[in-house]
């Protein structure tokens, strides 16, 4: 019997787990999942349990991603985009999963940046501009904006669990803004306040 894939693929352990890889998800899952482990320092969860959590959300959908990435700094999130772009591999940019439509589900590499990217990086109080990193919990943000008077409104997701990854995806969220907010390094993208 062969030994089951390790949860976590790493630099020690890809050419290992390359094979099982393949056999549940084709050469490319085990392309990507082995250049992901070697040229990155982020988490690569490519086992069927970590799949399979991320396969749904707060919907009734559920589809099985390629794998699961979980980068540790912003030069992994740059290296996993790099990585995707370049095996052809659809990307999706996760947050807590409270989506009810399918939004953060997909046959696509699940980038997950709340376990290590939940920082505030900027704050211009006078231009109204925050620059965070897409895993930080809106709550999070809030209680730093609270002592200067301001706040980044969500008009329907739990400000508790919704990450500022889903932010942009947030149209009325963004429409009903009162802050400008930038998710830095895998996206430029502005919310009009």
């Amino acid at each position: 019997m062969n030994a089951p894939l390790p949860t976590v693929v790493t630099r020690d352990n890809a050419a290992r787990a390359a094979g099982t890889i393949a056999r549940l998800g084709g050469p490319e899952a085990a392309q990507l999942a082995h250049r992901l482990a070697t040229e990155t320092q982020g988490e690569v969860l490519f086992d069927a349990a970590s799949r399979g959590r991320y396969a749904t959300d707060a919907s009734i959908y559920q589809v099985m991603p390629v794998g699961v990435f979980v980068p540790r700094c912003q030069d992994d999130v740059a290296a996993a985009i790099a990585i995707a772009r370049e095996l052809g591999t659809p990307l999706l940019s996760r947050g807590a999963g409270t989506s009810q439509c399918g939004q953060t589900t997909g046959a696509a590499l699940v980038v997950d940046s709340s376990k290590h990217l939940r920082k505030l990086l900027a704050f211009d109080k006078d231009a109204m501009t925050a620059e965070v990193e897409p895993g930080l919990v809106l709550d999070a943000l809030n209680a730093e904006l609270k002592p200067h008077g301001l706040w980044f409104q969500s008009t329907f997701r739990p400000a508790r669990k919704q990450r500022s990854a889903a932010w942009p995806a947030t149209t009325r969220a963004a429409r009903a803004a009162s802050l400008t907010a930038t998710w830095c390094t895998t996206c430029s993208a502005s919310m009009p306040g």
